[in-house]
């Protein structure tokens, strides 16, 4: 009776083991199941992001196009009368790397380029891989662009004061985000 007794309990301990593992298996499959849909779905709307911006860019190369083509020379001279140099502009430079130092080091080399109000602000959201140019006002920000590598453009109204540590961004005329591809 011993034996069948410790038999009957080494079953039962088995069978409720695999119960057990049995659901865990399908617990994980079902996590495993809506991780890969979240990563498909935001692969799609990155996808319909880049698709976007792609169709915006390429309608400069339709040459049927009178924005572009019709009367280039006079837009051109009428283009650079409007732009405004950004060395007089209010700029708050921002670290959205995760790196420490960032900021203060463009700071420093915007400041050595004739820059004369620079402040810094660390990013309170996830980094930023891409930096972003926003400006405001009169400023286009073109001669800072050139100092970034491949900066997107944007406007300030896209930055909240929640996303940095700065305490009133809405007295910045541009505000630059450094992500990584531009750590100093």
């Amino acid at each position: 009776m011993k034996n069948s007794v410790a038999k009957l309990f080494w079953e039962t301990l088995l069978r409720a083991a695999v119960i057990i593992l049995g659901i865990g298996i399908v617990a994980m499959s079902i996590l495993l199941g809506i991780t890969i849909k979240k990563n498909n779905d935001n692969k799609a709307k990155k996808e319909a992001n880049t698709e976007i911006k792609t169709d915006v860019s390429t309608e400069e190369t339709d040459t049927t196009d009178p924005t572009f083509y019709e009367n280039t020379e006079e837009a051109s001279s009428e283009d650079t009368e409007q732009t405004v140099s950004s060395k007089d502009a209010k700029i708050l430079v921002v670290n959205a790397t995760g790196v420490n130092g960032v900021a203060g080091n463009w700071k420093t080399s915007l400041e050595s380029e004739g820059y004369s109000s620079v402040d810094t602000a660390t990013y309170n959201a996830r980094n930023l891989t891409k930096t972003t140019i926003c400006v405001s006002g009169s400023y286009d920000g073109a001669d800072l662009a050139g100092m970034f590598s491949e900066a997107d453009m944007s406007t300030t109204d896209q930055v909240s004061d929640t996303m940095t540590d700065a305490s009133d961004i809405s007295s910045y005329d541009i505000i630059i985000l450094i992500g990584t591809d531009n750590v100093k």
